[in-house]
């Protein structure tokens, strides 16, 4: 009763998904959020247009990245889940302008990243100019490595 009471009044709230950030799961009965599509089982701001270095491997855009500790970095279809740190991006190159490779437990493009994923130094914002290797199979922009 709790949670229907809850869903209920966020309804006459009026509020929405964030739709910053993308990596929702999407098939015909989930539909994505206004602004973005469904590509292979997951919401994507502008589509996905790059591929992702993954370990030895290339995953393209209907791929997720998956990093999961047990395994070396493989590709999987997108729209599975990755029991670690899947990736639908790993730098600028893969999302729209204006968007970041966003870092999370999907790092997948968005428009306000707590940390950006990156490529390159290119890839990094001014308040964080520098791509460096993290604990993940990604480089991550940071103030100094």
């Amino acid at each position: 009763m709790r949670g229907v009471l809850l869903s209920l009044l966020i309804g006459i709230a009026g509020c929405s998904p964030d739709t910053t950030n993308t990596a929702f799961k999407c098939d015909a009965s989930h539909a994505c959020p206004t602004g973005q599509s469904c590509l292979a089982g997951r919401c994507r701001r502008g589509g996905a247009s790059g591929e992702v270095d993954c370990g030895v491997e290339t995953c393209t855009n209907i791929e997720m990245c998956c990093a999961d500790g047990i395994n070396a970095p493989h590709c999987i279809d997108a729209g599975k889940d990755c029991n670690g740190i899947g990736a639908l991006c790993d730098g600028l190159e893969d999302c729209q302008a204006g968007d970041a490779c966003c870092a999370g437990s999907t790092t997948a493009c968005g428009v306000d990243c707590e940390t950006t994923v990156c490529v390159d130094s290119d890839d990094c914002p001014t308040t964080e100019p520098n791509c460096c290797a993290s604990d993940t199979p990604f480089r991550e922009c940071r103030v100094s490595c």
